[in-house]
């Protein structure tokens, strides 16, 4: 689960929050560009610098990563979509 050179230099409490907001986002309105953007931020905090050597959250990322992959829209997307913002 290698990320992009450039995302591994973004702070963790960035990466986190930005997840969070996108998790949330997608609730409100399940999007597959939305869906991406969280297997991405889930991607940059398994390979986080700041999250080497715990156990824990590697295999919870990585868990949720392939939750997240496998993921089927609940419900269809609305007519009218706003691409997502990524917090950076």
């Amino acid at each position: 689960m290698k990320s992009q050179a450039r995302d591994s230099h973004q702070p963790l409490e960035l990466v986190i929050s930005t997840l969070l907001y996108l998790m949330t986002r997608y609730q409100r309105n399940p999007c597959p560009h939305t869906r991406q953007a969280i297997v991405h931020h889930l991607t940059m905090l398994h390979d986080h610098p700041n999250c080497r050597n715990a156990d824990t959250l590697e295999t919870t990322t990585r868990r949720l990563v392939d939750e997240w992959l496998g993921f089927v829209e609940a419900r269809p997307p609305t007519t009218q979509q706003t691409p997502h913002l990524t917090l950076q």
